[in-house]
């Protein structure tokens, strides 16, 4: 079932009417299970999967049982080194053996929380809980199939106590839900059939430049959409989770776009990798080491063919260079400020180039890309015609009119929160906005009749 489908957006509705109505701390658990429950089953998966993820739950609240028990490392590794060799399997045995292996659907985003809940109650950040409590965080079906990838002390906190109403809370997850699927359903989609035919192998030069490009935007509004989707029907639920990303392609280096990207990926992988391992604390040798770890390990998390390796290590070794080149300058405010700006193109680019091998099936392809893209410097861009990517003047204003809106919308993303912000517009704005919205989706949405829509890119790892 897709995030897409009516039968989610039924089910994030009722679910949310659920909880209004079974809102006392005592049943709310019970609430937040079935609700789940009735996701899985829609979901149609592979029996291997709806097994998987049950002995998963189980194994976890075993192991944070155990761990409440007794603090002990005899009991943290097992703990923590099945969940992950689960992951493992899942998703190398296949590359390794040279034949299929259905991996269950959000297998690395739960595997991931199960960890963390395990490592959380170890270090005693967070309590052991009973059957139930684990498995609605686990198996919590806004955030099942791609994230975010929450904490579990916050979502039991928030499960522990009785459900207020609060019509705004309401509202604002509507909101934020329904921005998401404008997202997804007008930006995202349509980048994607642009981003195929400008990079169509028969063309070169400019053509797949701009398809690099384009792709870099495609896979952020596709990945915040669901993001946002998920984040606003868990609100309407009665649960918060942290957001997702904060304008990453505004940052004018790596370290501070893995800080706006992906961010519950990011604090996860320096929560319970980079730390552990020492961090900075045992001099920049090691601090660097570490740097590049951390990247190999979300490499490797994303996806089993050499291609994610390489991209992640690529981010990993720049990362480093940075910080090389931050010990040589210092922190010179008035250097950082003059360049901020050119800072945040050549980090986009950086960002964009390495897409080409997360995107990419082998090295063979990339190869093609990169030496297609760079063929752009011998020829002039006044030799660009649309006609020959199979398109019209038109979208290719649409297309410039997309990038835009996307820039726009994060630049002021920057400074203020867009959900508040529309939700503290006068009644009359407020709803001219949306009607703005539900216009543009349905003139240049794509969906209706034939319509077969995408899944969510992250939905695959």
């Amino acid at each position: 079932m897709s995030i897409l489908s009516f039968e989610y957006l039924g089910l994030a509705g009722i679910s949310s009417l659920v909880l209004w109505i079974f809102c006392h701390a005592s049943i709310r658990k019970y609430a937040v299970a079935v609700c789940n429950l009735a996701f899985l089953f829609l979901l149609h998966a592979d029996l291997t999967g709806y097994i998987y993820a049950a002995a998963l739950t189980l194994f976890t609240w075993l192991s944070g049982f155990l761990l409440q028990k007794k603090k002990s490392a005899l009991l943290l590794v097992p703990g923590v080194l099945l969940p992950v060799a689960g992951l493992c399997w899942f998703k190398y045995a296949g590359y390794f053996m040279h034949t299929s292996v259905i991996m269950p659907l959000g297998l690395s985003f739960y595997t991931f929380k199960a960890v963390s809940y395990i490592a959380d109650v170890y270090k005693g950040r967070a309590a052991g809980r009973d059957p139930v409590l684990v498995f609605d965080y686990i198996c919590f079906f806004p955030a099942f199939s791609a994230g975010p990838i929450h904490r579990s002390e916050p979502f039991f906190q928030q499960l522990e106590e009785s459900f207020v109403f609060d019509y705004r809370d309401q509202k604002n997850g509507c909101i934020q839900a329904g921005l998401g699927l404008f997202e997804k359903l007008v930006l995202a989609d349509a980048l994607s059939n642009y981003v195929s035919l400008f990079m169509n192998k028969e063309l070169t030069g400019w053509y797949t430049l701009i398809g690099v490009l384009l792709y870099a935007f495609q896979i952020y509004v596709d990945f915040d959409a669901y993001s946002n989707t998920a984040i606003g029907t868990a609100r309407m639920m009665g649960i918060h989770l942290e957001r997702n990303f904060h304008t990453p392609y505004l940052a004018n280096d790596l370290r501070e776009f893995w800080r706006r990207w992906h961010m519950s990926l990011s604090s996860w992988l320096r929560d319970y990798v980079y730390i552990p391992l020492g961090g900075s604390r045992k001099g920049l040798a090691m601090k660097w080491i570490n740097t590049i770890i951390v990247f190999l390990v979300s490499g490797i998390w994303h996806g089993s063919t050499l291609m994610f390796v390489i991209w992640g290590l690529g981010h990993g070794l720049i990362s480093v260079v940075e910080d090389m080149f931050r010990q040589i300058t210092g922190s010179n405010k008035s250097l950082s400020k003059a360049l901020y700006v050119p800072g945040v193109i050549l980090n986009f680019l950086i960002v964009s180039f390495l897409w080409i091998f997360f995107r990419s099936g082998s090295m063979e392809e990339a190869r093609m890309i990169i030496q297609s893209m760079l063929s752009c410097f011998s020829t002039p861009l006044s030799s660009f015609d649309c006609e020959l990517v199979g398109i019209t003047v038109t979208e290719c204003w649409w297309i410039l009119c997309m990038i835009v809106m996307i820039i726009l919308t994060d630049i002021m993303r920057y400074f203020t929160d867009m959900i508040e912000f529309i939700a503290n517009c006068p009644f009359i704005v407020r709803w001219a906005v949306y009607i703005c919205i539900m216009v543009i989706a349905m003139i240049f949405g794509v969906y209706g009749p034939g319509y077969d829509p995408q899944d969510f890119i992250y939905v695959t790892f």
